[in-house]
């Protein structure tokens, strides 16, 4: 998938975002001006507690309800690409679902080339690697002996096709050249009840929902995917620690508009985005998710092309298309 991008003349507009943007709107839409923005996210857990987070101080910094639409997976996606670019529909969503769109349909993601406009990143979520503590797996190496040399292929469980969790599994399996078999849940929940009664081996999931679950040894922590070591688990190793060079998977969570967004109309919203991820109660709610704000710059349709590029080539390569 190709991201079309309008450049935005942020250092016009910080200052006086409400101002900015609804004459902006008025033009387009006249008195509808003032109407909610909708804020669509694609995933649920902790992708709608940040969206939820995020659309009250979007909602401060423009001076209009944000209200919050859940629609996971691609069809949040389709749904924010169809809505008017008037700047009143936005998506929230991280690059496991916008890669799993162009690597499904590459034609169709061709086409949809300039779909969506860029406003800027939110944040990056990275995962750890979890086992039951019934596990007799205790570490990175002893798993890549069994996913190796073990008589039956493990199993890790998701969250879904296209989560970060299978993005993470597919990853280790083409650095380590091993094969694992995904299975897919619809939710956390049932992933993390499957896990504990063994009937899968491994789980890559982020760790304030499992906390838990780890402070009263009922799981393991292997080891975690992001290229830094987790605060929340210092002396867990990350996967390139662990032996797998090159391993980094946190994916990124993006705000973007539509194709065809007036660029008075996107420039207000990511001046609004870079101030709602300035704020003490966003940068908070984050935290206590696992997720690490991102700073605005002009550089973030190039760090989420490259994130598109990077996973949806995954995808593909190991034919994985929607449910």
């Amino acid at each position: 998938m190709r991201l079309g991008f309008q450049p935005s003349r942020r250092r016009l507009l910080w200052g006086g975002l409400a101002v900015a943007l609804a004459p902006s709107l008025s033009r387009a839409q006249g008195a509808a001006a003032a109407r909610p923005v909708r804020l669509v996210v694609t995933s649920t857990g902790s992708g709608e507690v940040l969206g939820r987070a995020l659309a009250a101080q979007l909602s401060q910094q423009l001076g209009v309800p944000v209200v919050v639409e859940l629609r996971a997976g691609l069809v949040g996606v389709e749904s924010v690409a169809r809505a008017a670019p008037d700047g009143h529909t936005l998506l929230l969503a991280h690059t496991g679902t916008l890669a799993l769109q162009a690597a499904s349909s590459p034609r169709a993601a061709s086409a949809r080339g300039s779909d969506f406009v860029a406003l800027g990143p939110v944040a990056s979520q990275p995962l750890a690697l979890l086992v039951a503590a019934s596990n007799p797996i205790h570490n990175v190496p002893e798993l890549l002996l069994h996913a190796r040399f073990g008589s039956a292929r493990l199993a890790y469980g998701s969250t879904g096709v296209g989560s970060a969790g299978h993005l993470a599994g597919e990853l280790l399996q083409e650095l380590a050249g091993v094969k694992l078999q995904h299975v897919p849940y619809k939710g956390l929940a049932p992933a993390l009840t499957e896990l504990l009664s063994g009937q899968v081996d491994l789980m890559f999931s982020t760790l304030p929902p499992l906390q838990s679950q780890l402070d009263g040894g009922k799981l393991r922590a292997l080891a975690v995917t992001g290229a830094r070591r987790n605060p929340a688990l210092p002396g867990c190793p990350t996967l390139a620690e662990a032996g797998l060079k090159g391993y980094d998977c946190a994916p990124v969570y993006g705000l973007l508009a539509q194709r065809g967004t007036p660029a008075d109309v996107a420039s207000p919203l990511s001046a609004a985005l870079g101030k709602a991820l300035e704020s003490a109660p966003l940068r908070e709610a984050l935290r206590q998710e696992g997720a690490e704000a991102l700073a605005a710059g002009t550089d973030f349709h190039a760090q989420l092309q490259a994130e598109l590029d990077k996973w949806s080539r995954l995808l593909a390569k190991a034919g994985v298309r929607p449910e």
